[in-house]
């Protein structure tokens, strides 16, 4: 294809294989595209040894394939010295798409392809930690291609430029964006105008002005965090790759306390902005890579999905800070957070969805459940 839009770290991403602290063939479920499948189940006598750690799951009505993970989720075909052993006896060309693409991630609109890469990758975050000012989109191809491109280019577009701008700290970006995508899914039909309005300086400082005579309780904010923080680790607190991130913290969010350290999380905030840039980035290259659909509804999902990550990855860092008695926040550990919540959640969206509708009825927010998350 010779139209390509990707983020501007793309191409210098390489695998560093065994050399990497954090498996991607540990901790969560690895599907197995049906190509690769059926290739494998052409030639039982080559590969009967991977079929035999194949398994089934019934998704959305479809039967898909999955690799079996061990009991600490650990990839049967993973060896000692974190090589893979498919690759080793059969070559790359016998992988999974999964496996043989991550952490890339490409979706094809059209014409145009475009090329992101996931954070669930140590490496990636290393790339986008690593960038000078703001993250960029390069282009290939046609340029005219631009002159009629699709209303859910122009959202996602105004979404970037809105997290993008210095005029805004950046949850008023997200909540800037967030009005914008309810207000759009109330409408009949989306129109320039609509999205114009989100361009717009003047309306915008209007709109910030006006949350200013919203009160919020910070004790009532940390409490929704904490509870948050406690569900969504629930699970995965005790799998291997997650536990020695996960375990300590959650004992400390589960001990009734953090609820009343509202103003410790106040002070937290002051010292975590020294990583804004990368979060920052991190939330633009998840949008670029997540955020574009012609249902507005998955479009809005996607955007909860990318901030529930954020929120976690903060609140992970602030019970870090609090074991560590309010000393250094350290690269690493937000490095590692990102990763974590990566895979939990971006890559387990249904999962994710299933438990907003559990608990609001709608996997879709109302605006004051975002207000309170990132007060």
């Amino acid at each position: 294809m010779n139209n390509i839009l990707k983020v501007e770290f793309y191409d210098d991403f390489s695998c560093i294989a065994d050399g990497c602290s954090f498996t991607c063939c540990q901790g969560w479920e690895i599907i197995v595209d049906i190509d690769t499948y059926n290739k494998w189940k052409s030639d039982e006598m080559k590969f009967g040894y991977i079929l035999k750690n194949i398994k089934t799951k019934k998704v959305n009505n479809e039967i898909q394939y999955f690799i079996k993970m061990g009991q600490k989720m650990h990839c049967p075909f993973l060896d000692k010295k974190g090589l893979c052993d498919i690759v080793i006896k059969c070559g790359e060309e016998c992988l999974s798409n999964a496996c043989s693409l991550f952490p890339r991630l490409e979706n094809v609109f059209g014409n145009l392809k475009e090329c992101s890469l996931s954070c669930a990758c140590p490496t990636v975050v290393d790339l986008i930690n690593n960038i000078d000012g703001k993250l960029k989109l390069t282009f290939e191809g046609d340029e005219k291609l631009w002159d009629d491109i699709s209303i859910e280019y122009r959202i996602r577009e105004v979404m970037i430029n809105t997290l993008q701008n210095s005029e805004f700290s950046l949850n008023d970006s997200i909540l800037i964006i967030f009005n914008m995508l309810l207000f759009i899914k109330r409408e009949p039909a989306i129109t320039e105008d609509i999205i114009n309005n989100f361009k717009d300086k003047k309306y915008l400082l209007l709109l910030i002005d006006s949350w200013s005579e919203i009160e919020l309780d910070n004790e009532d904010s940390c409490n929704e965090i904490n509870e948050l923080f406690i569900d969504i680790v629930l699970n995965y607190k005790k799998v291997k790759s997650f536990s020695e991130y996960l375990k300590d913290i959650s004992y400390l969010a589960e001990d009734g306390e953090v609820g009343r350290s509202h103003i410790e999380w106040n002070d937290f905030k002051k010292v975590f902005a020294q990583y804004d840039k990368l979060i920052e980035n991190c939330i633009v290259s998840k949008v670029f890579g997540n955020c574009i659909s012609d249902n507005i509804d998955d479009s809005i999902k996607s955007f909860q999905v990318v901030i529930t990550e954020y929120i976690m990855v903060k609140y992970s860092a602030f019970l870090r800070w609090l074991i560590n008695e309010k000393k250094e926040i350290y690269f690493h550990d937000i490095q590692d957070y990102i990763v974590i919540y990566s895979r939990i959640i971006e890559h387990n969206t249904d999962g994710i969805i299933e438990f907003w509708k559990d608990n609001f009825d709608e996997a879709i927010w109302e605006v004051g459940y975002m207000f309170l998350l990132i007060n």
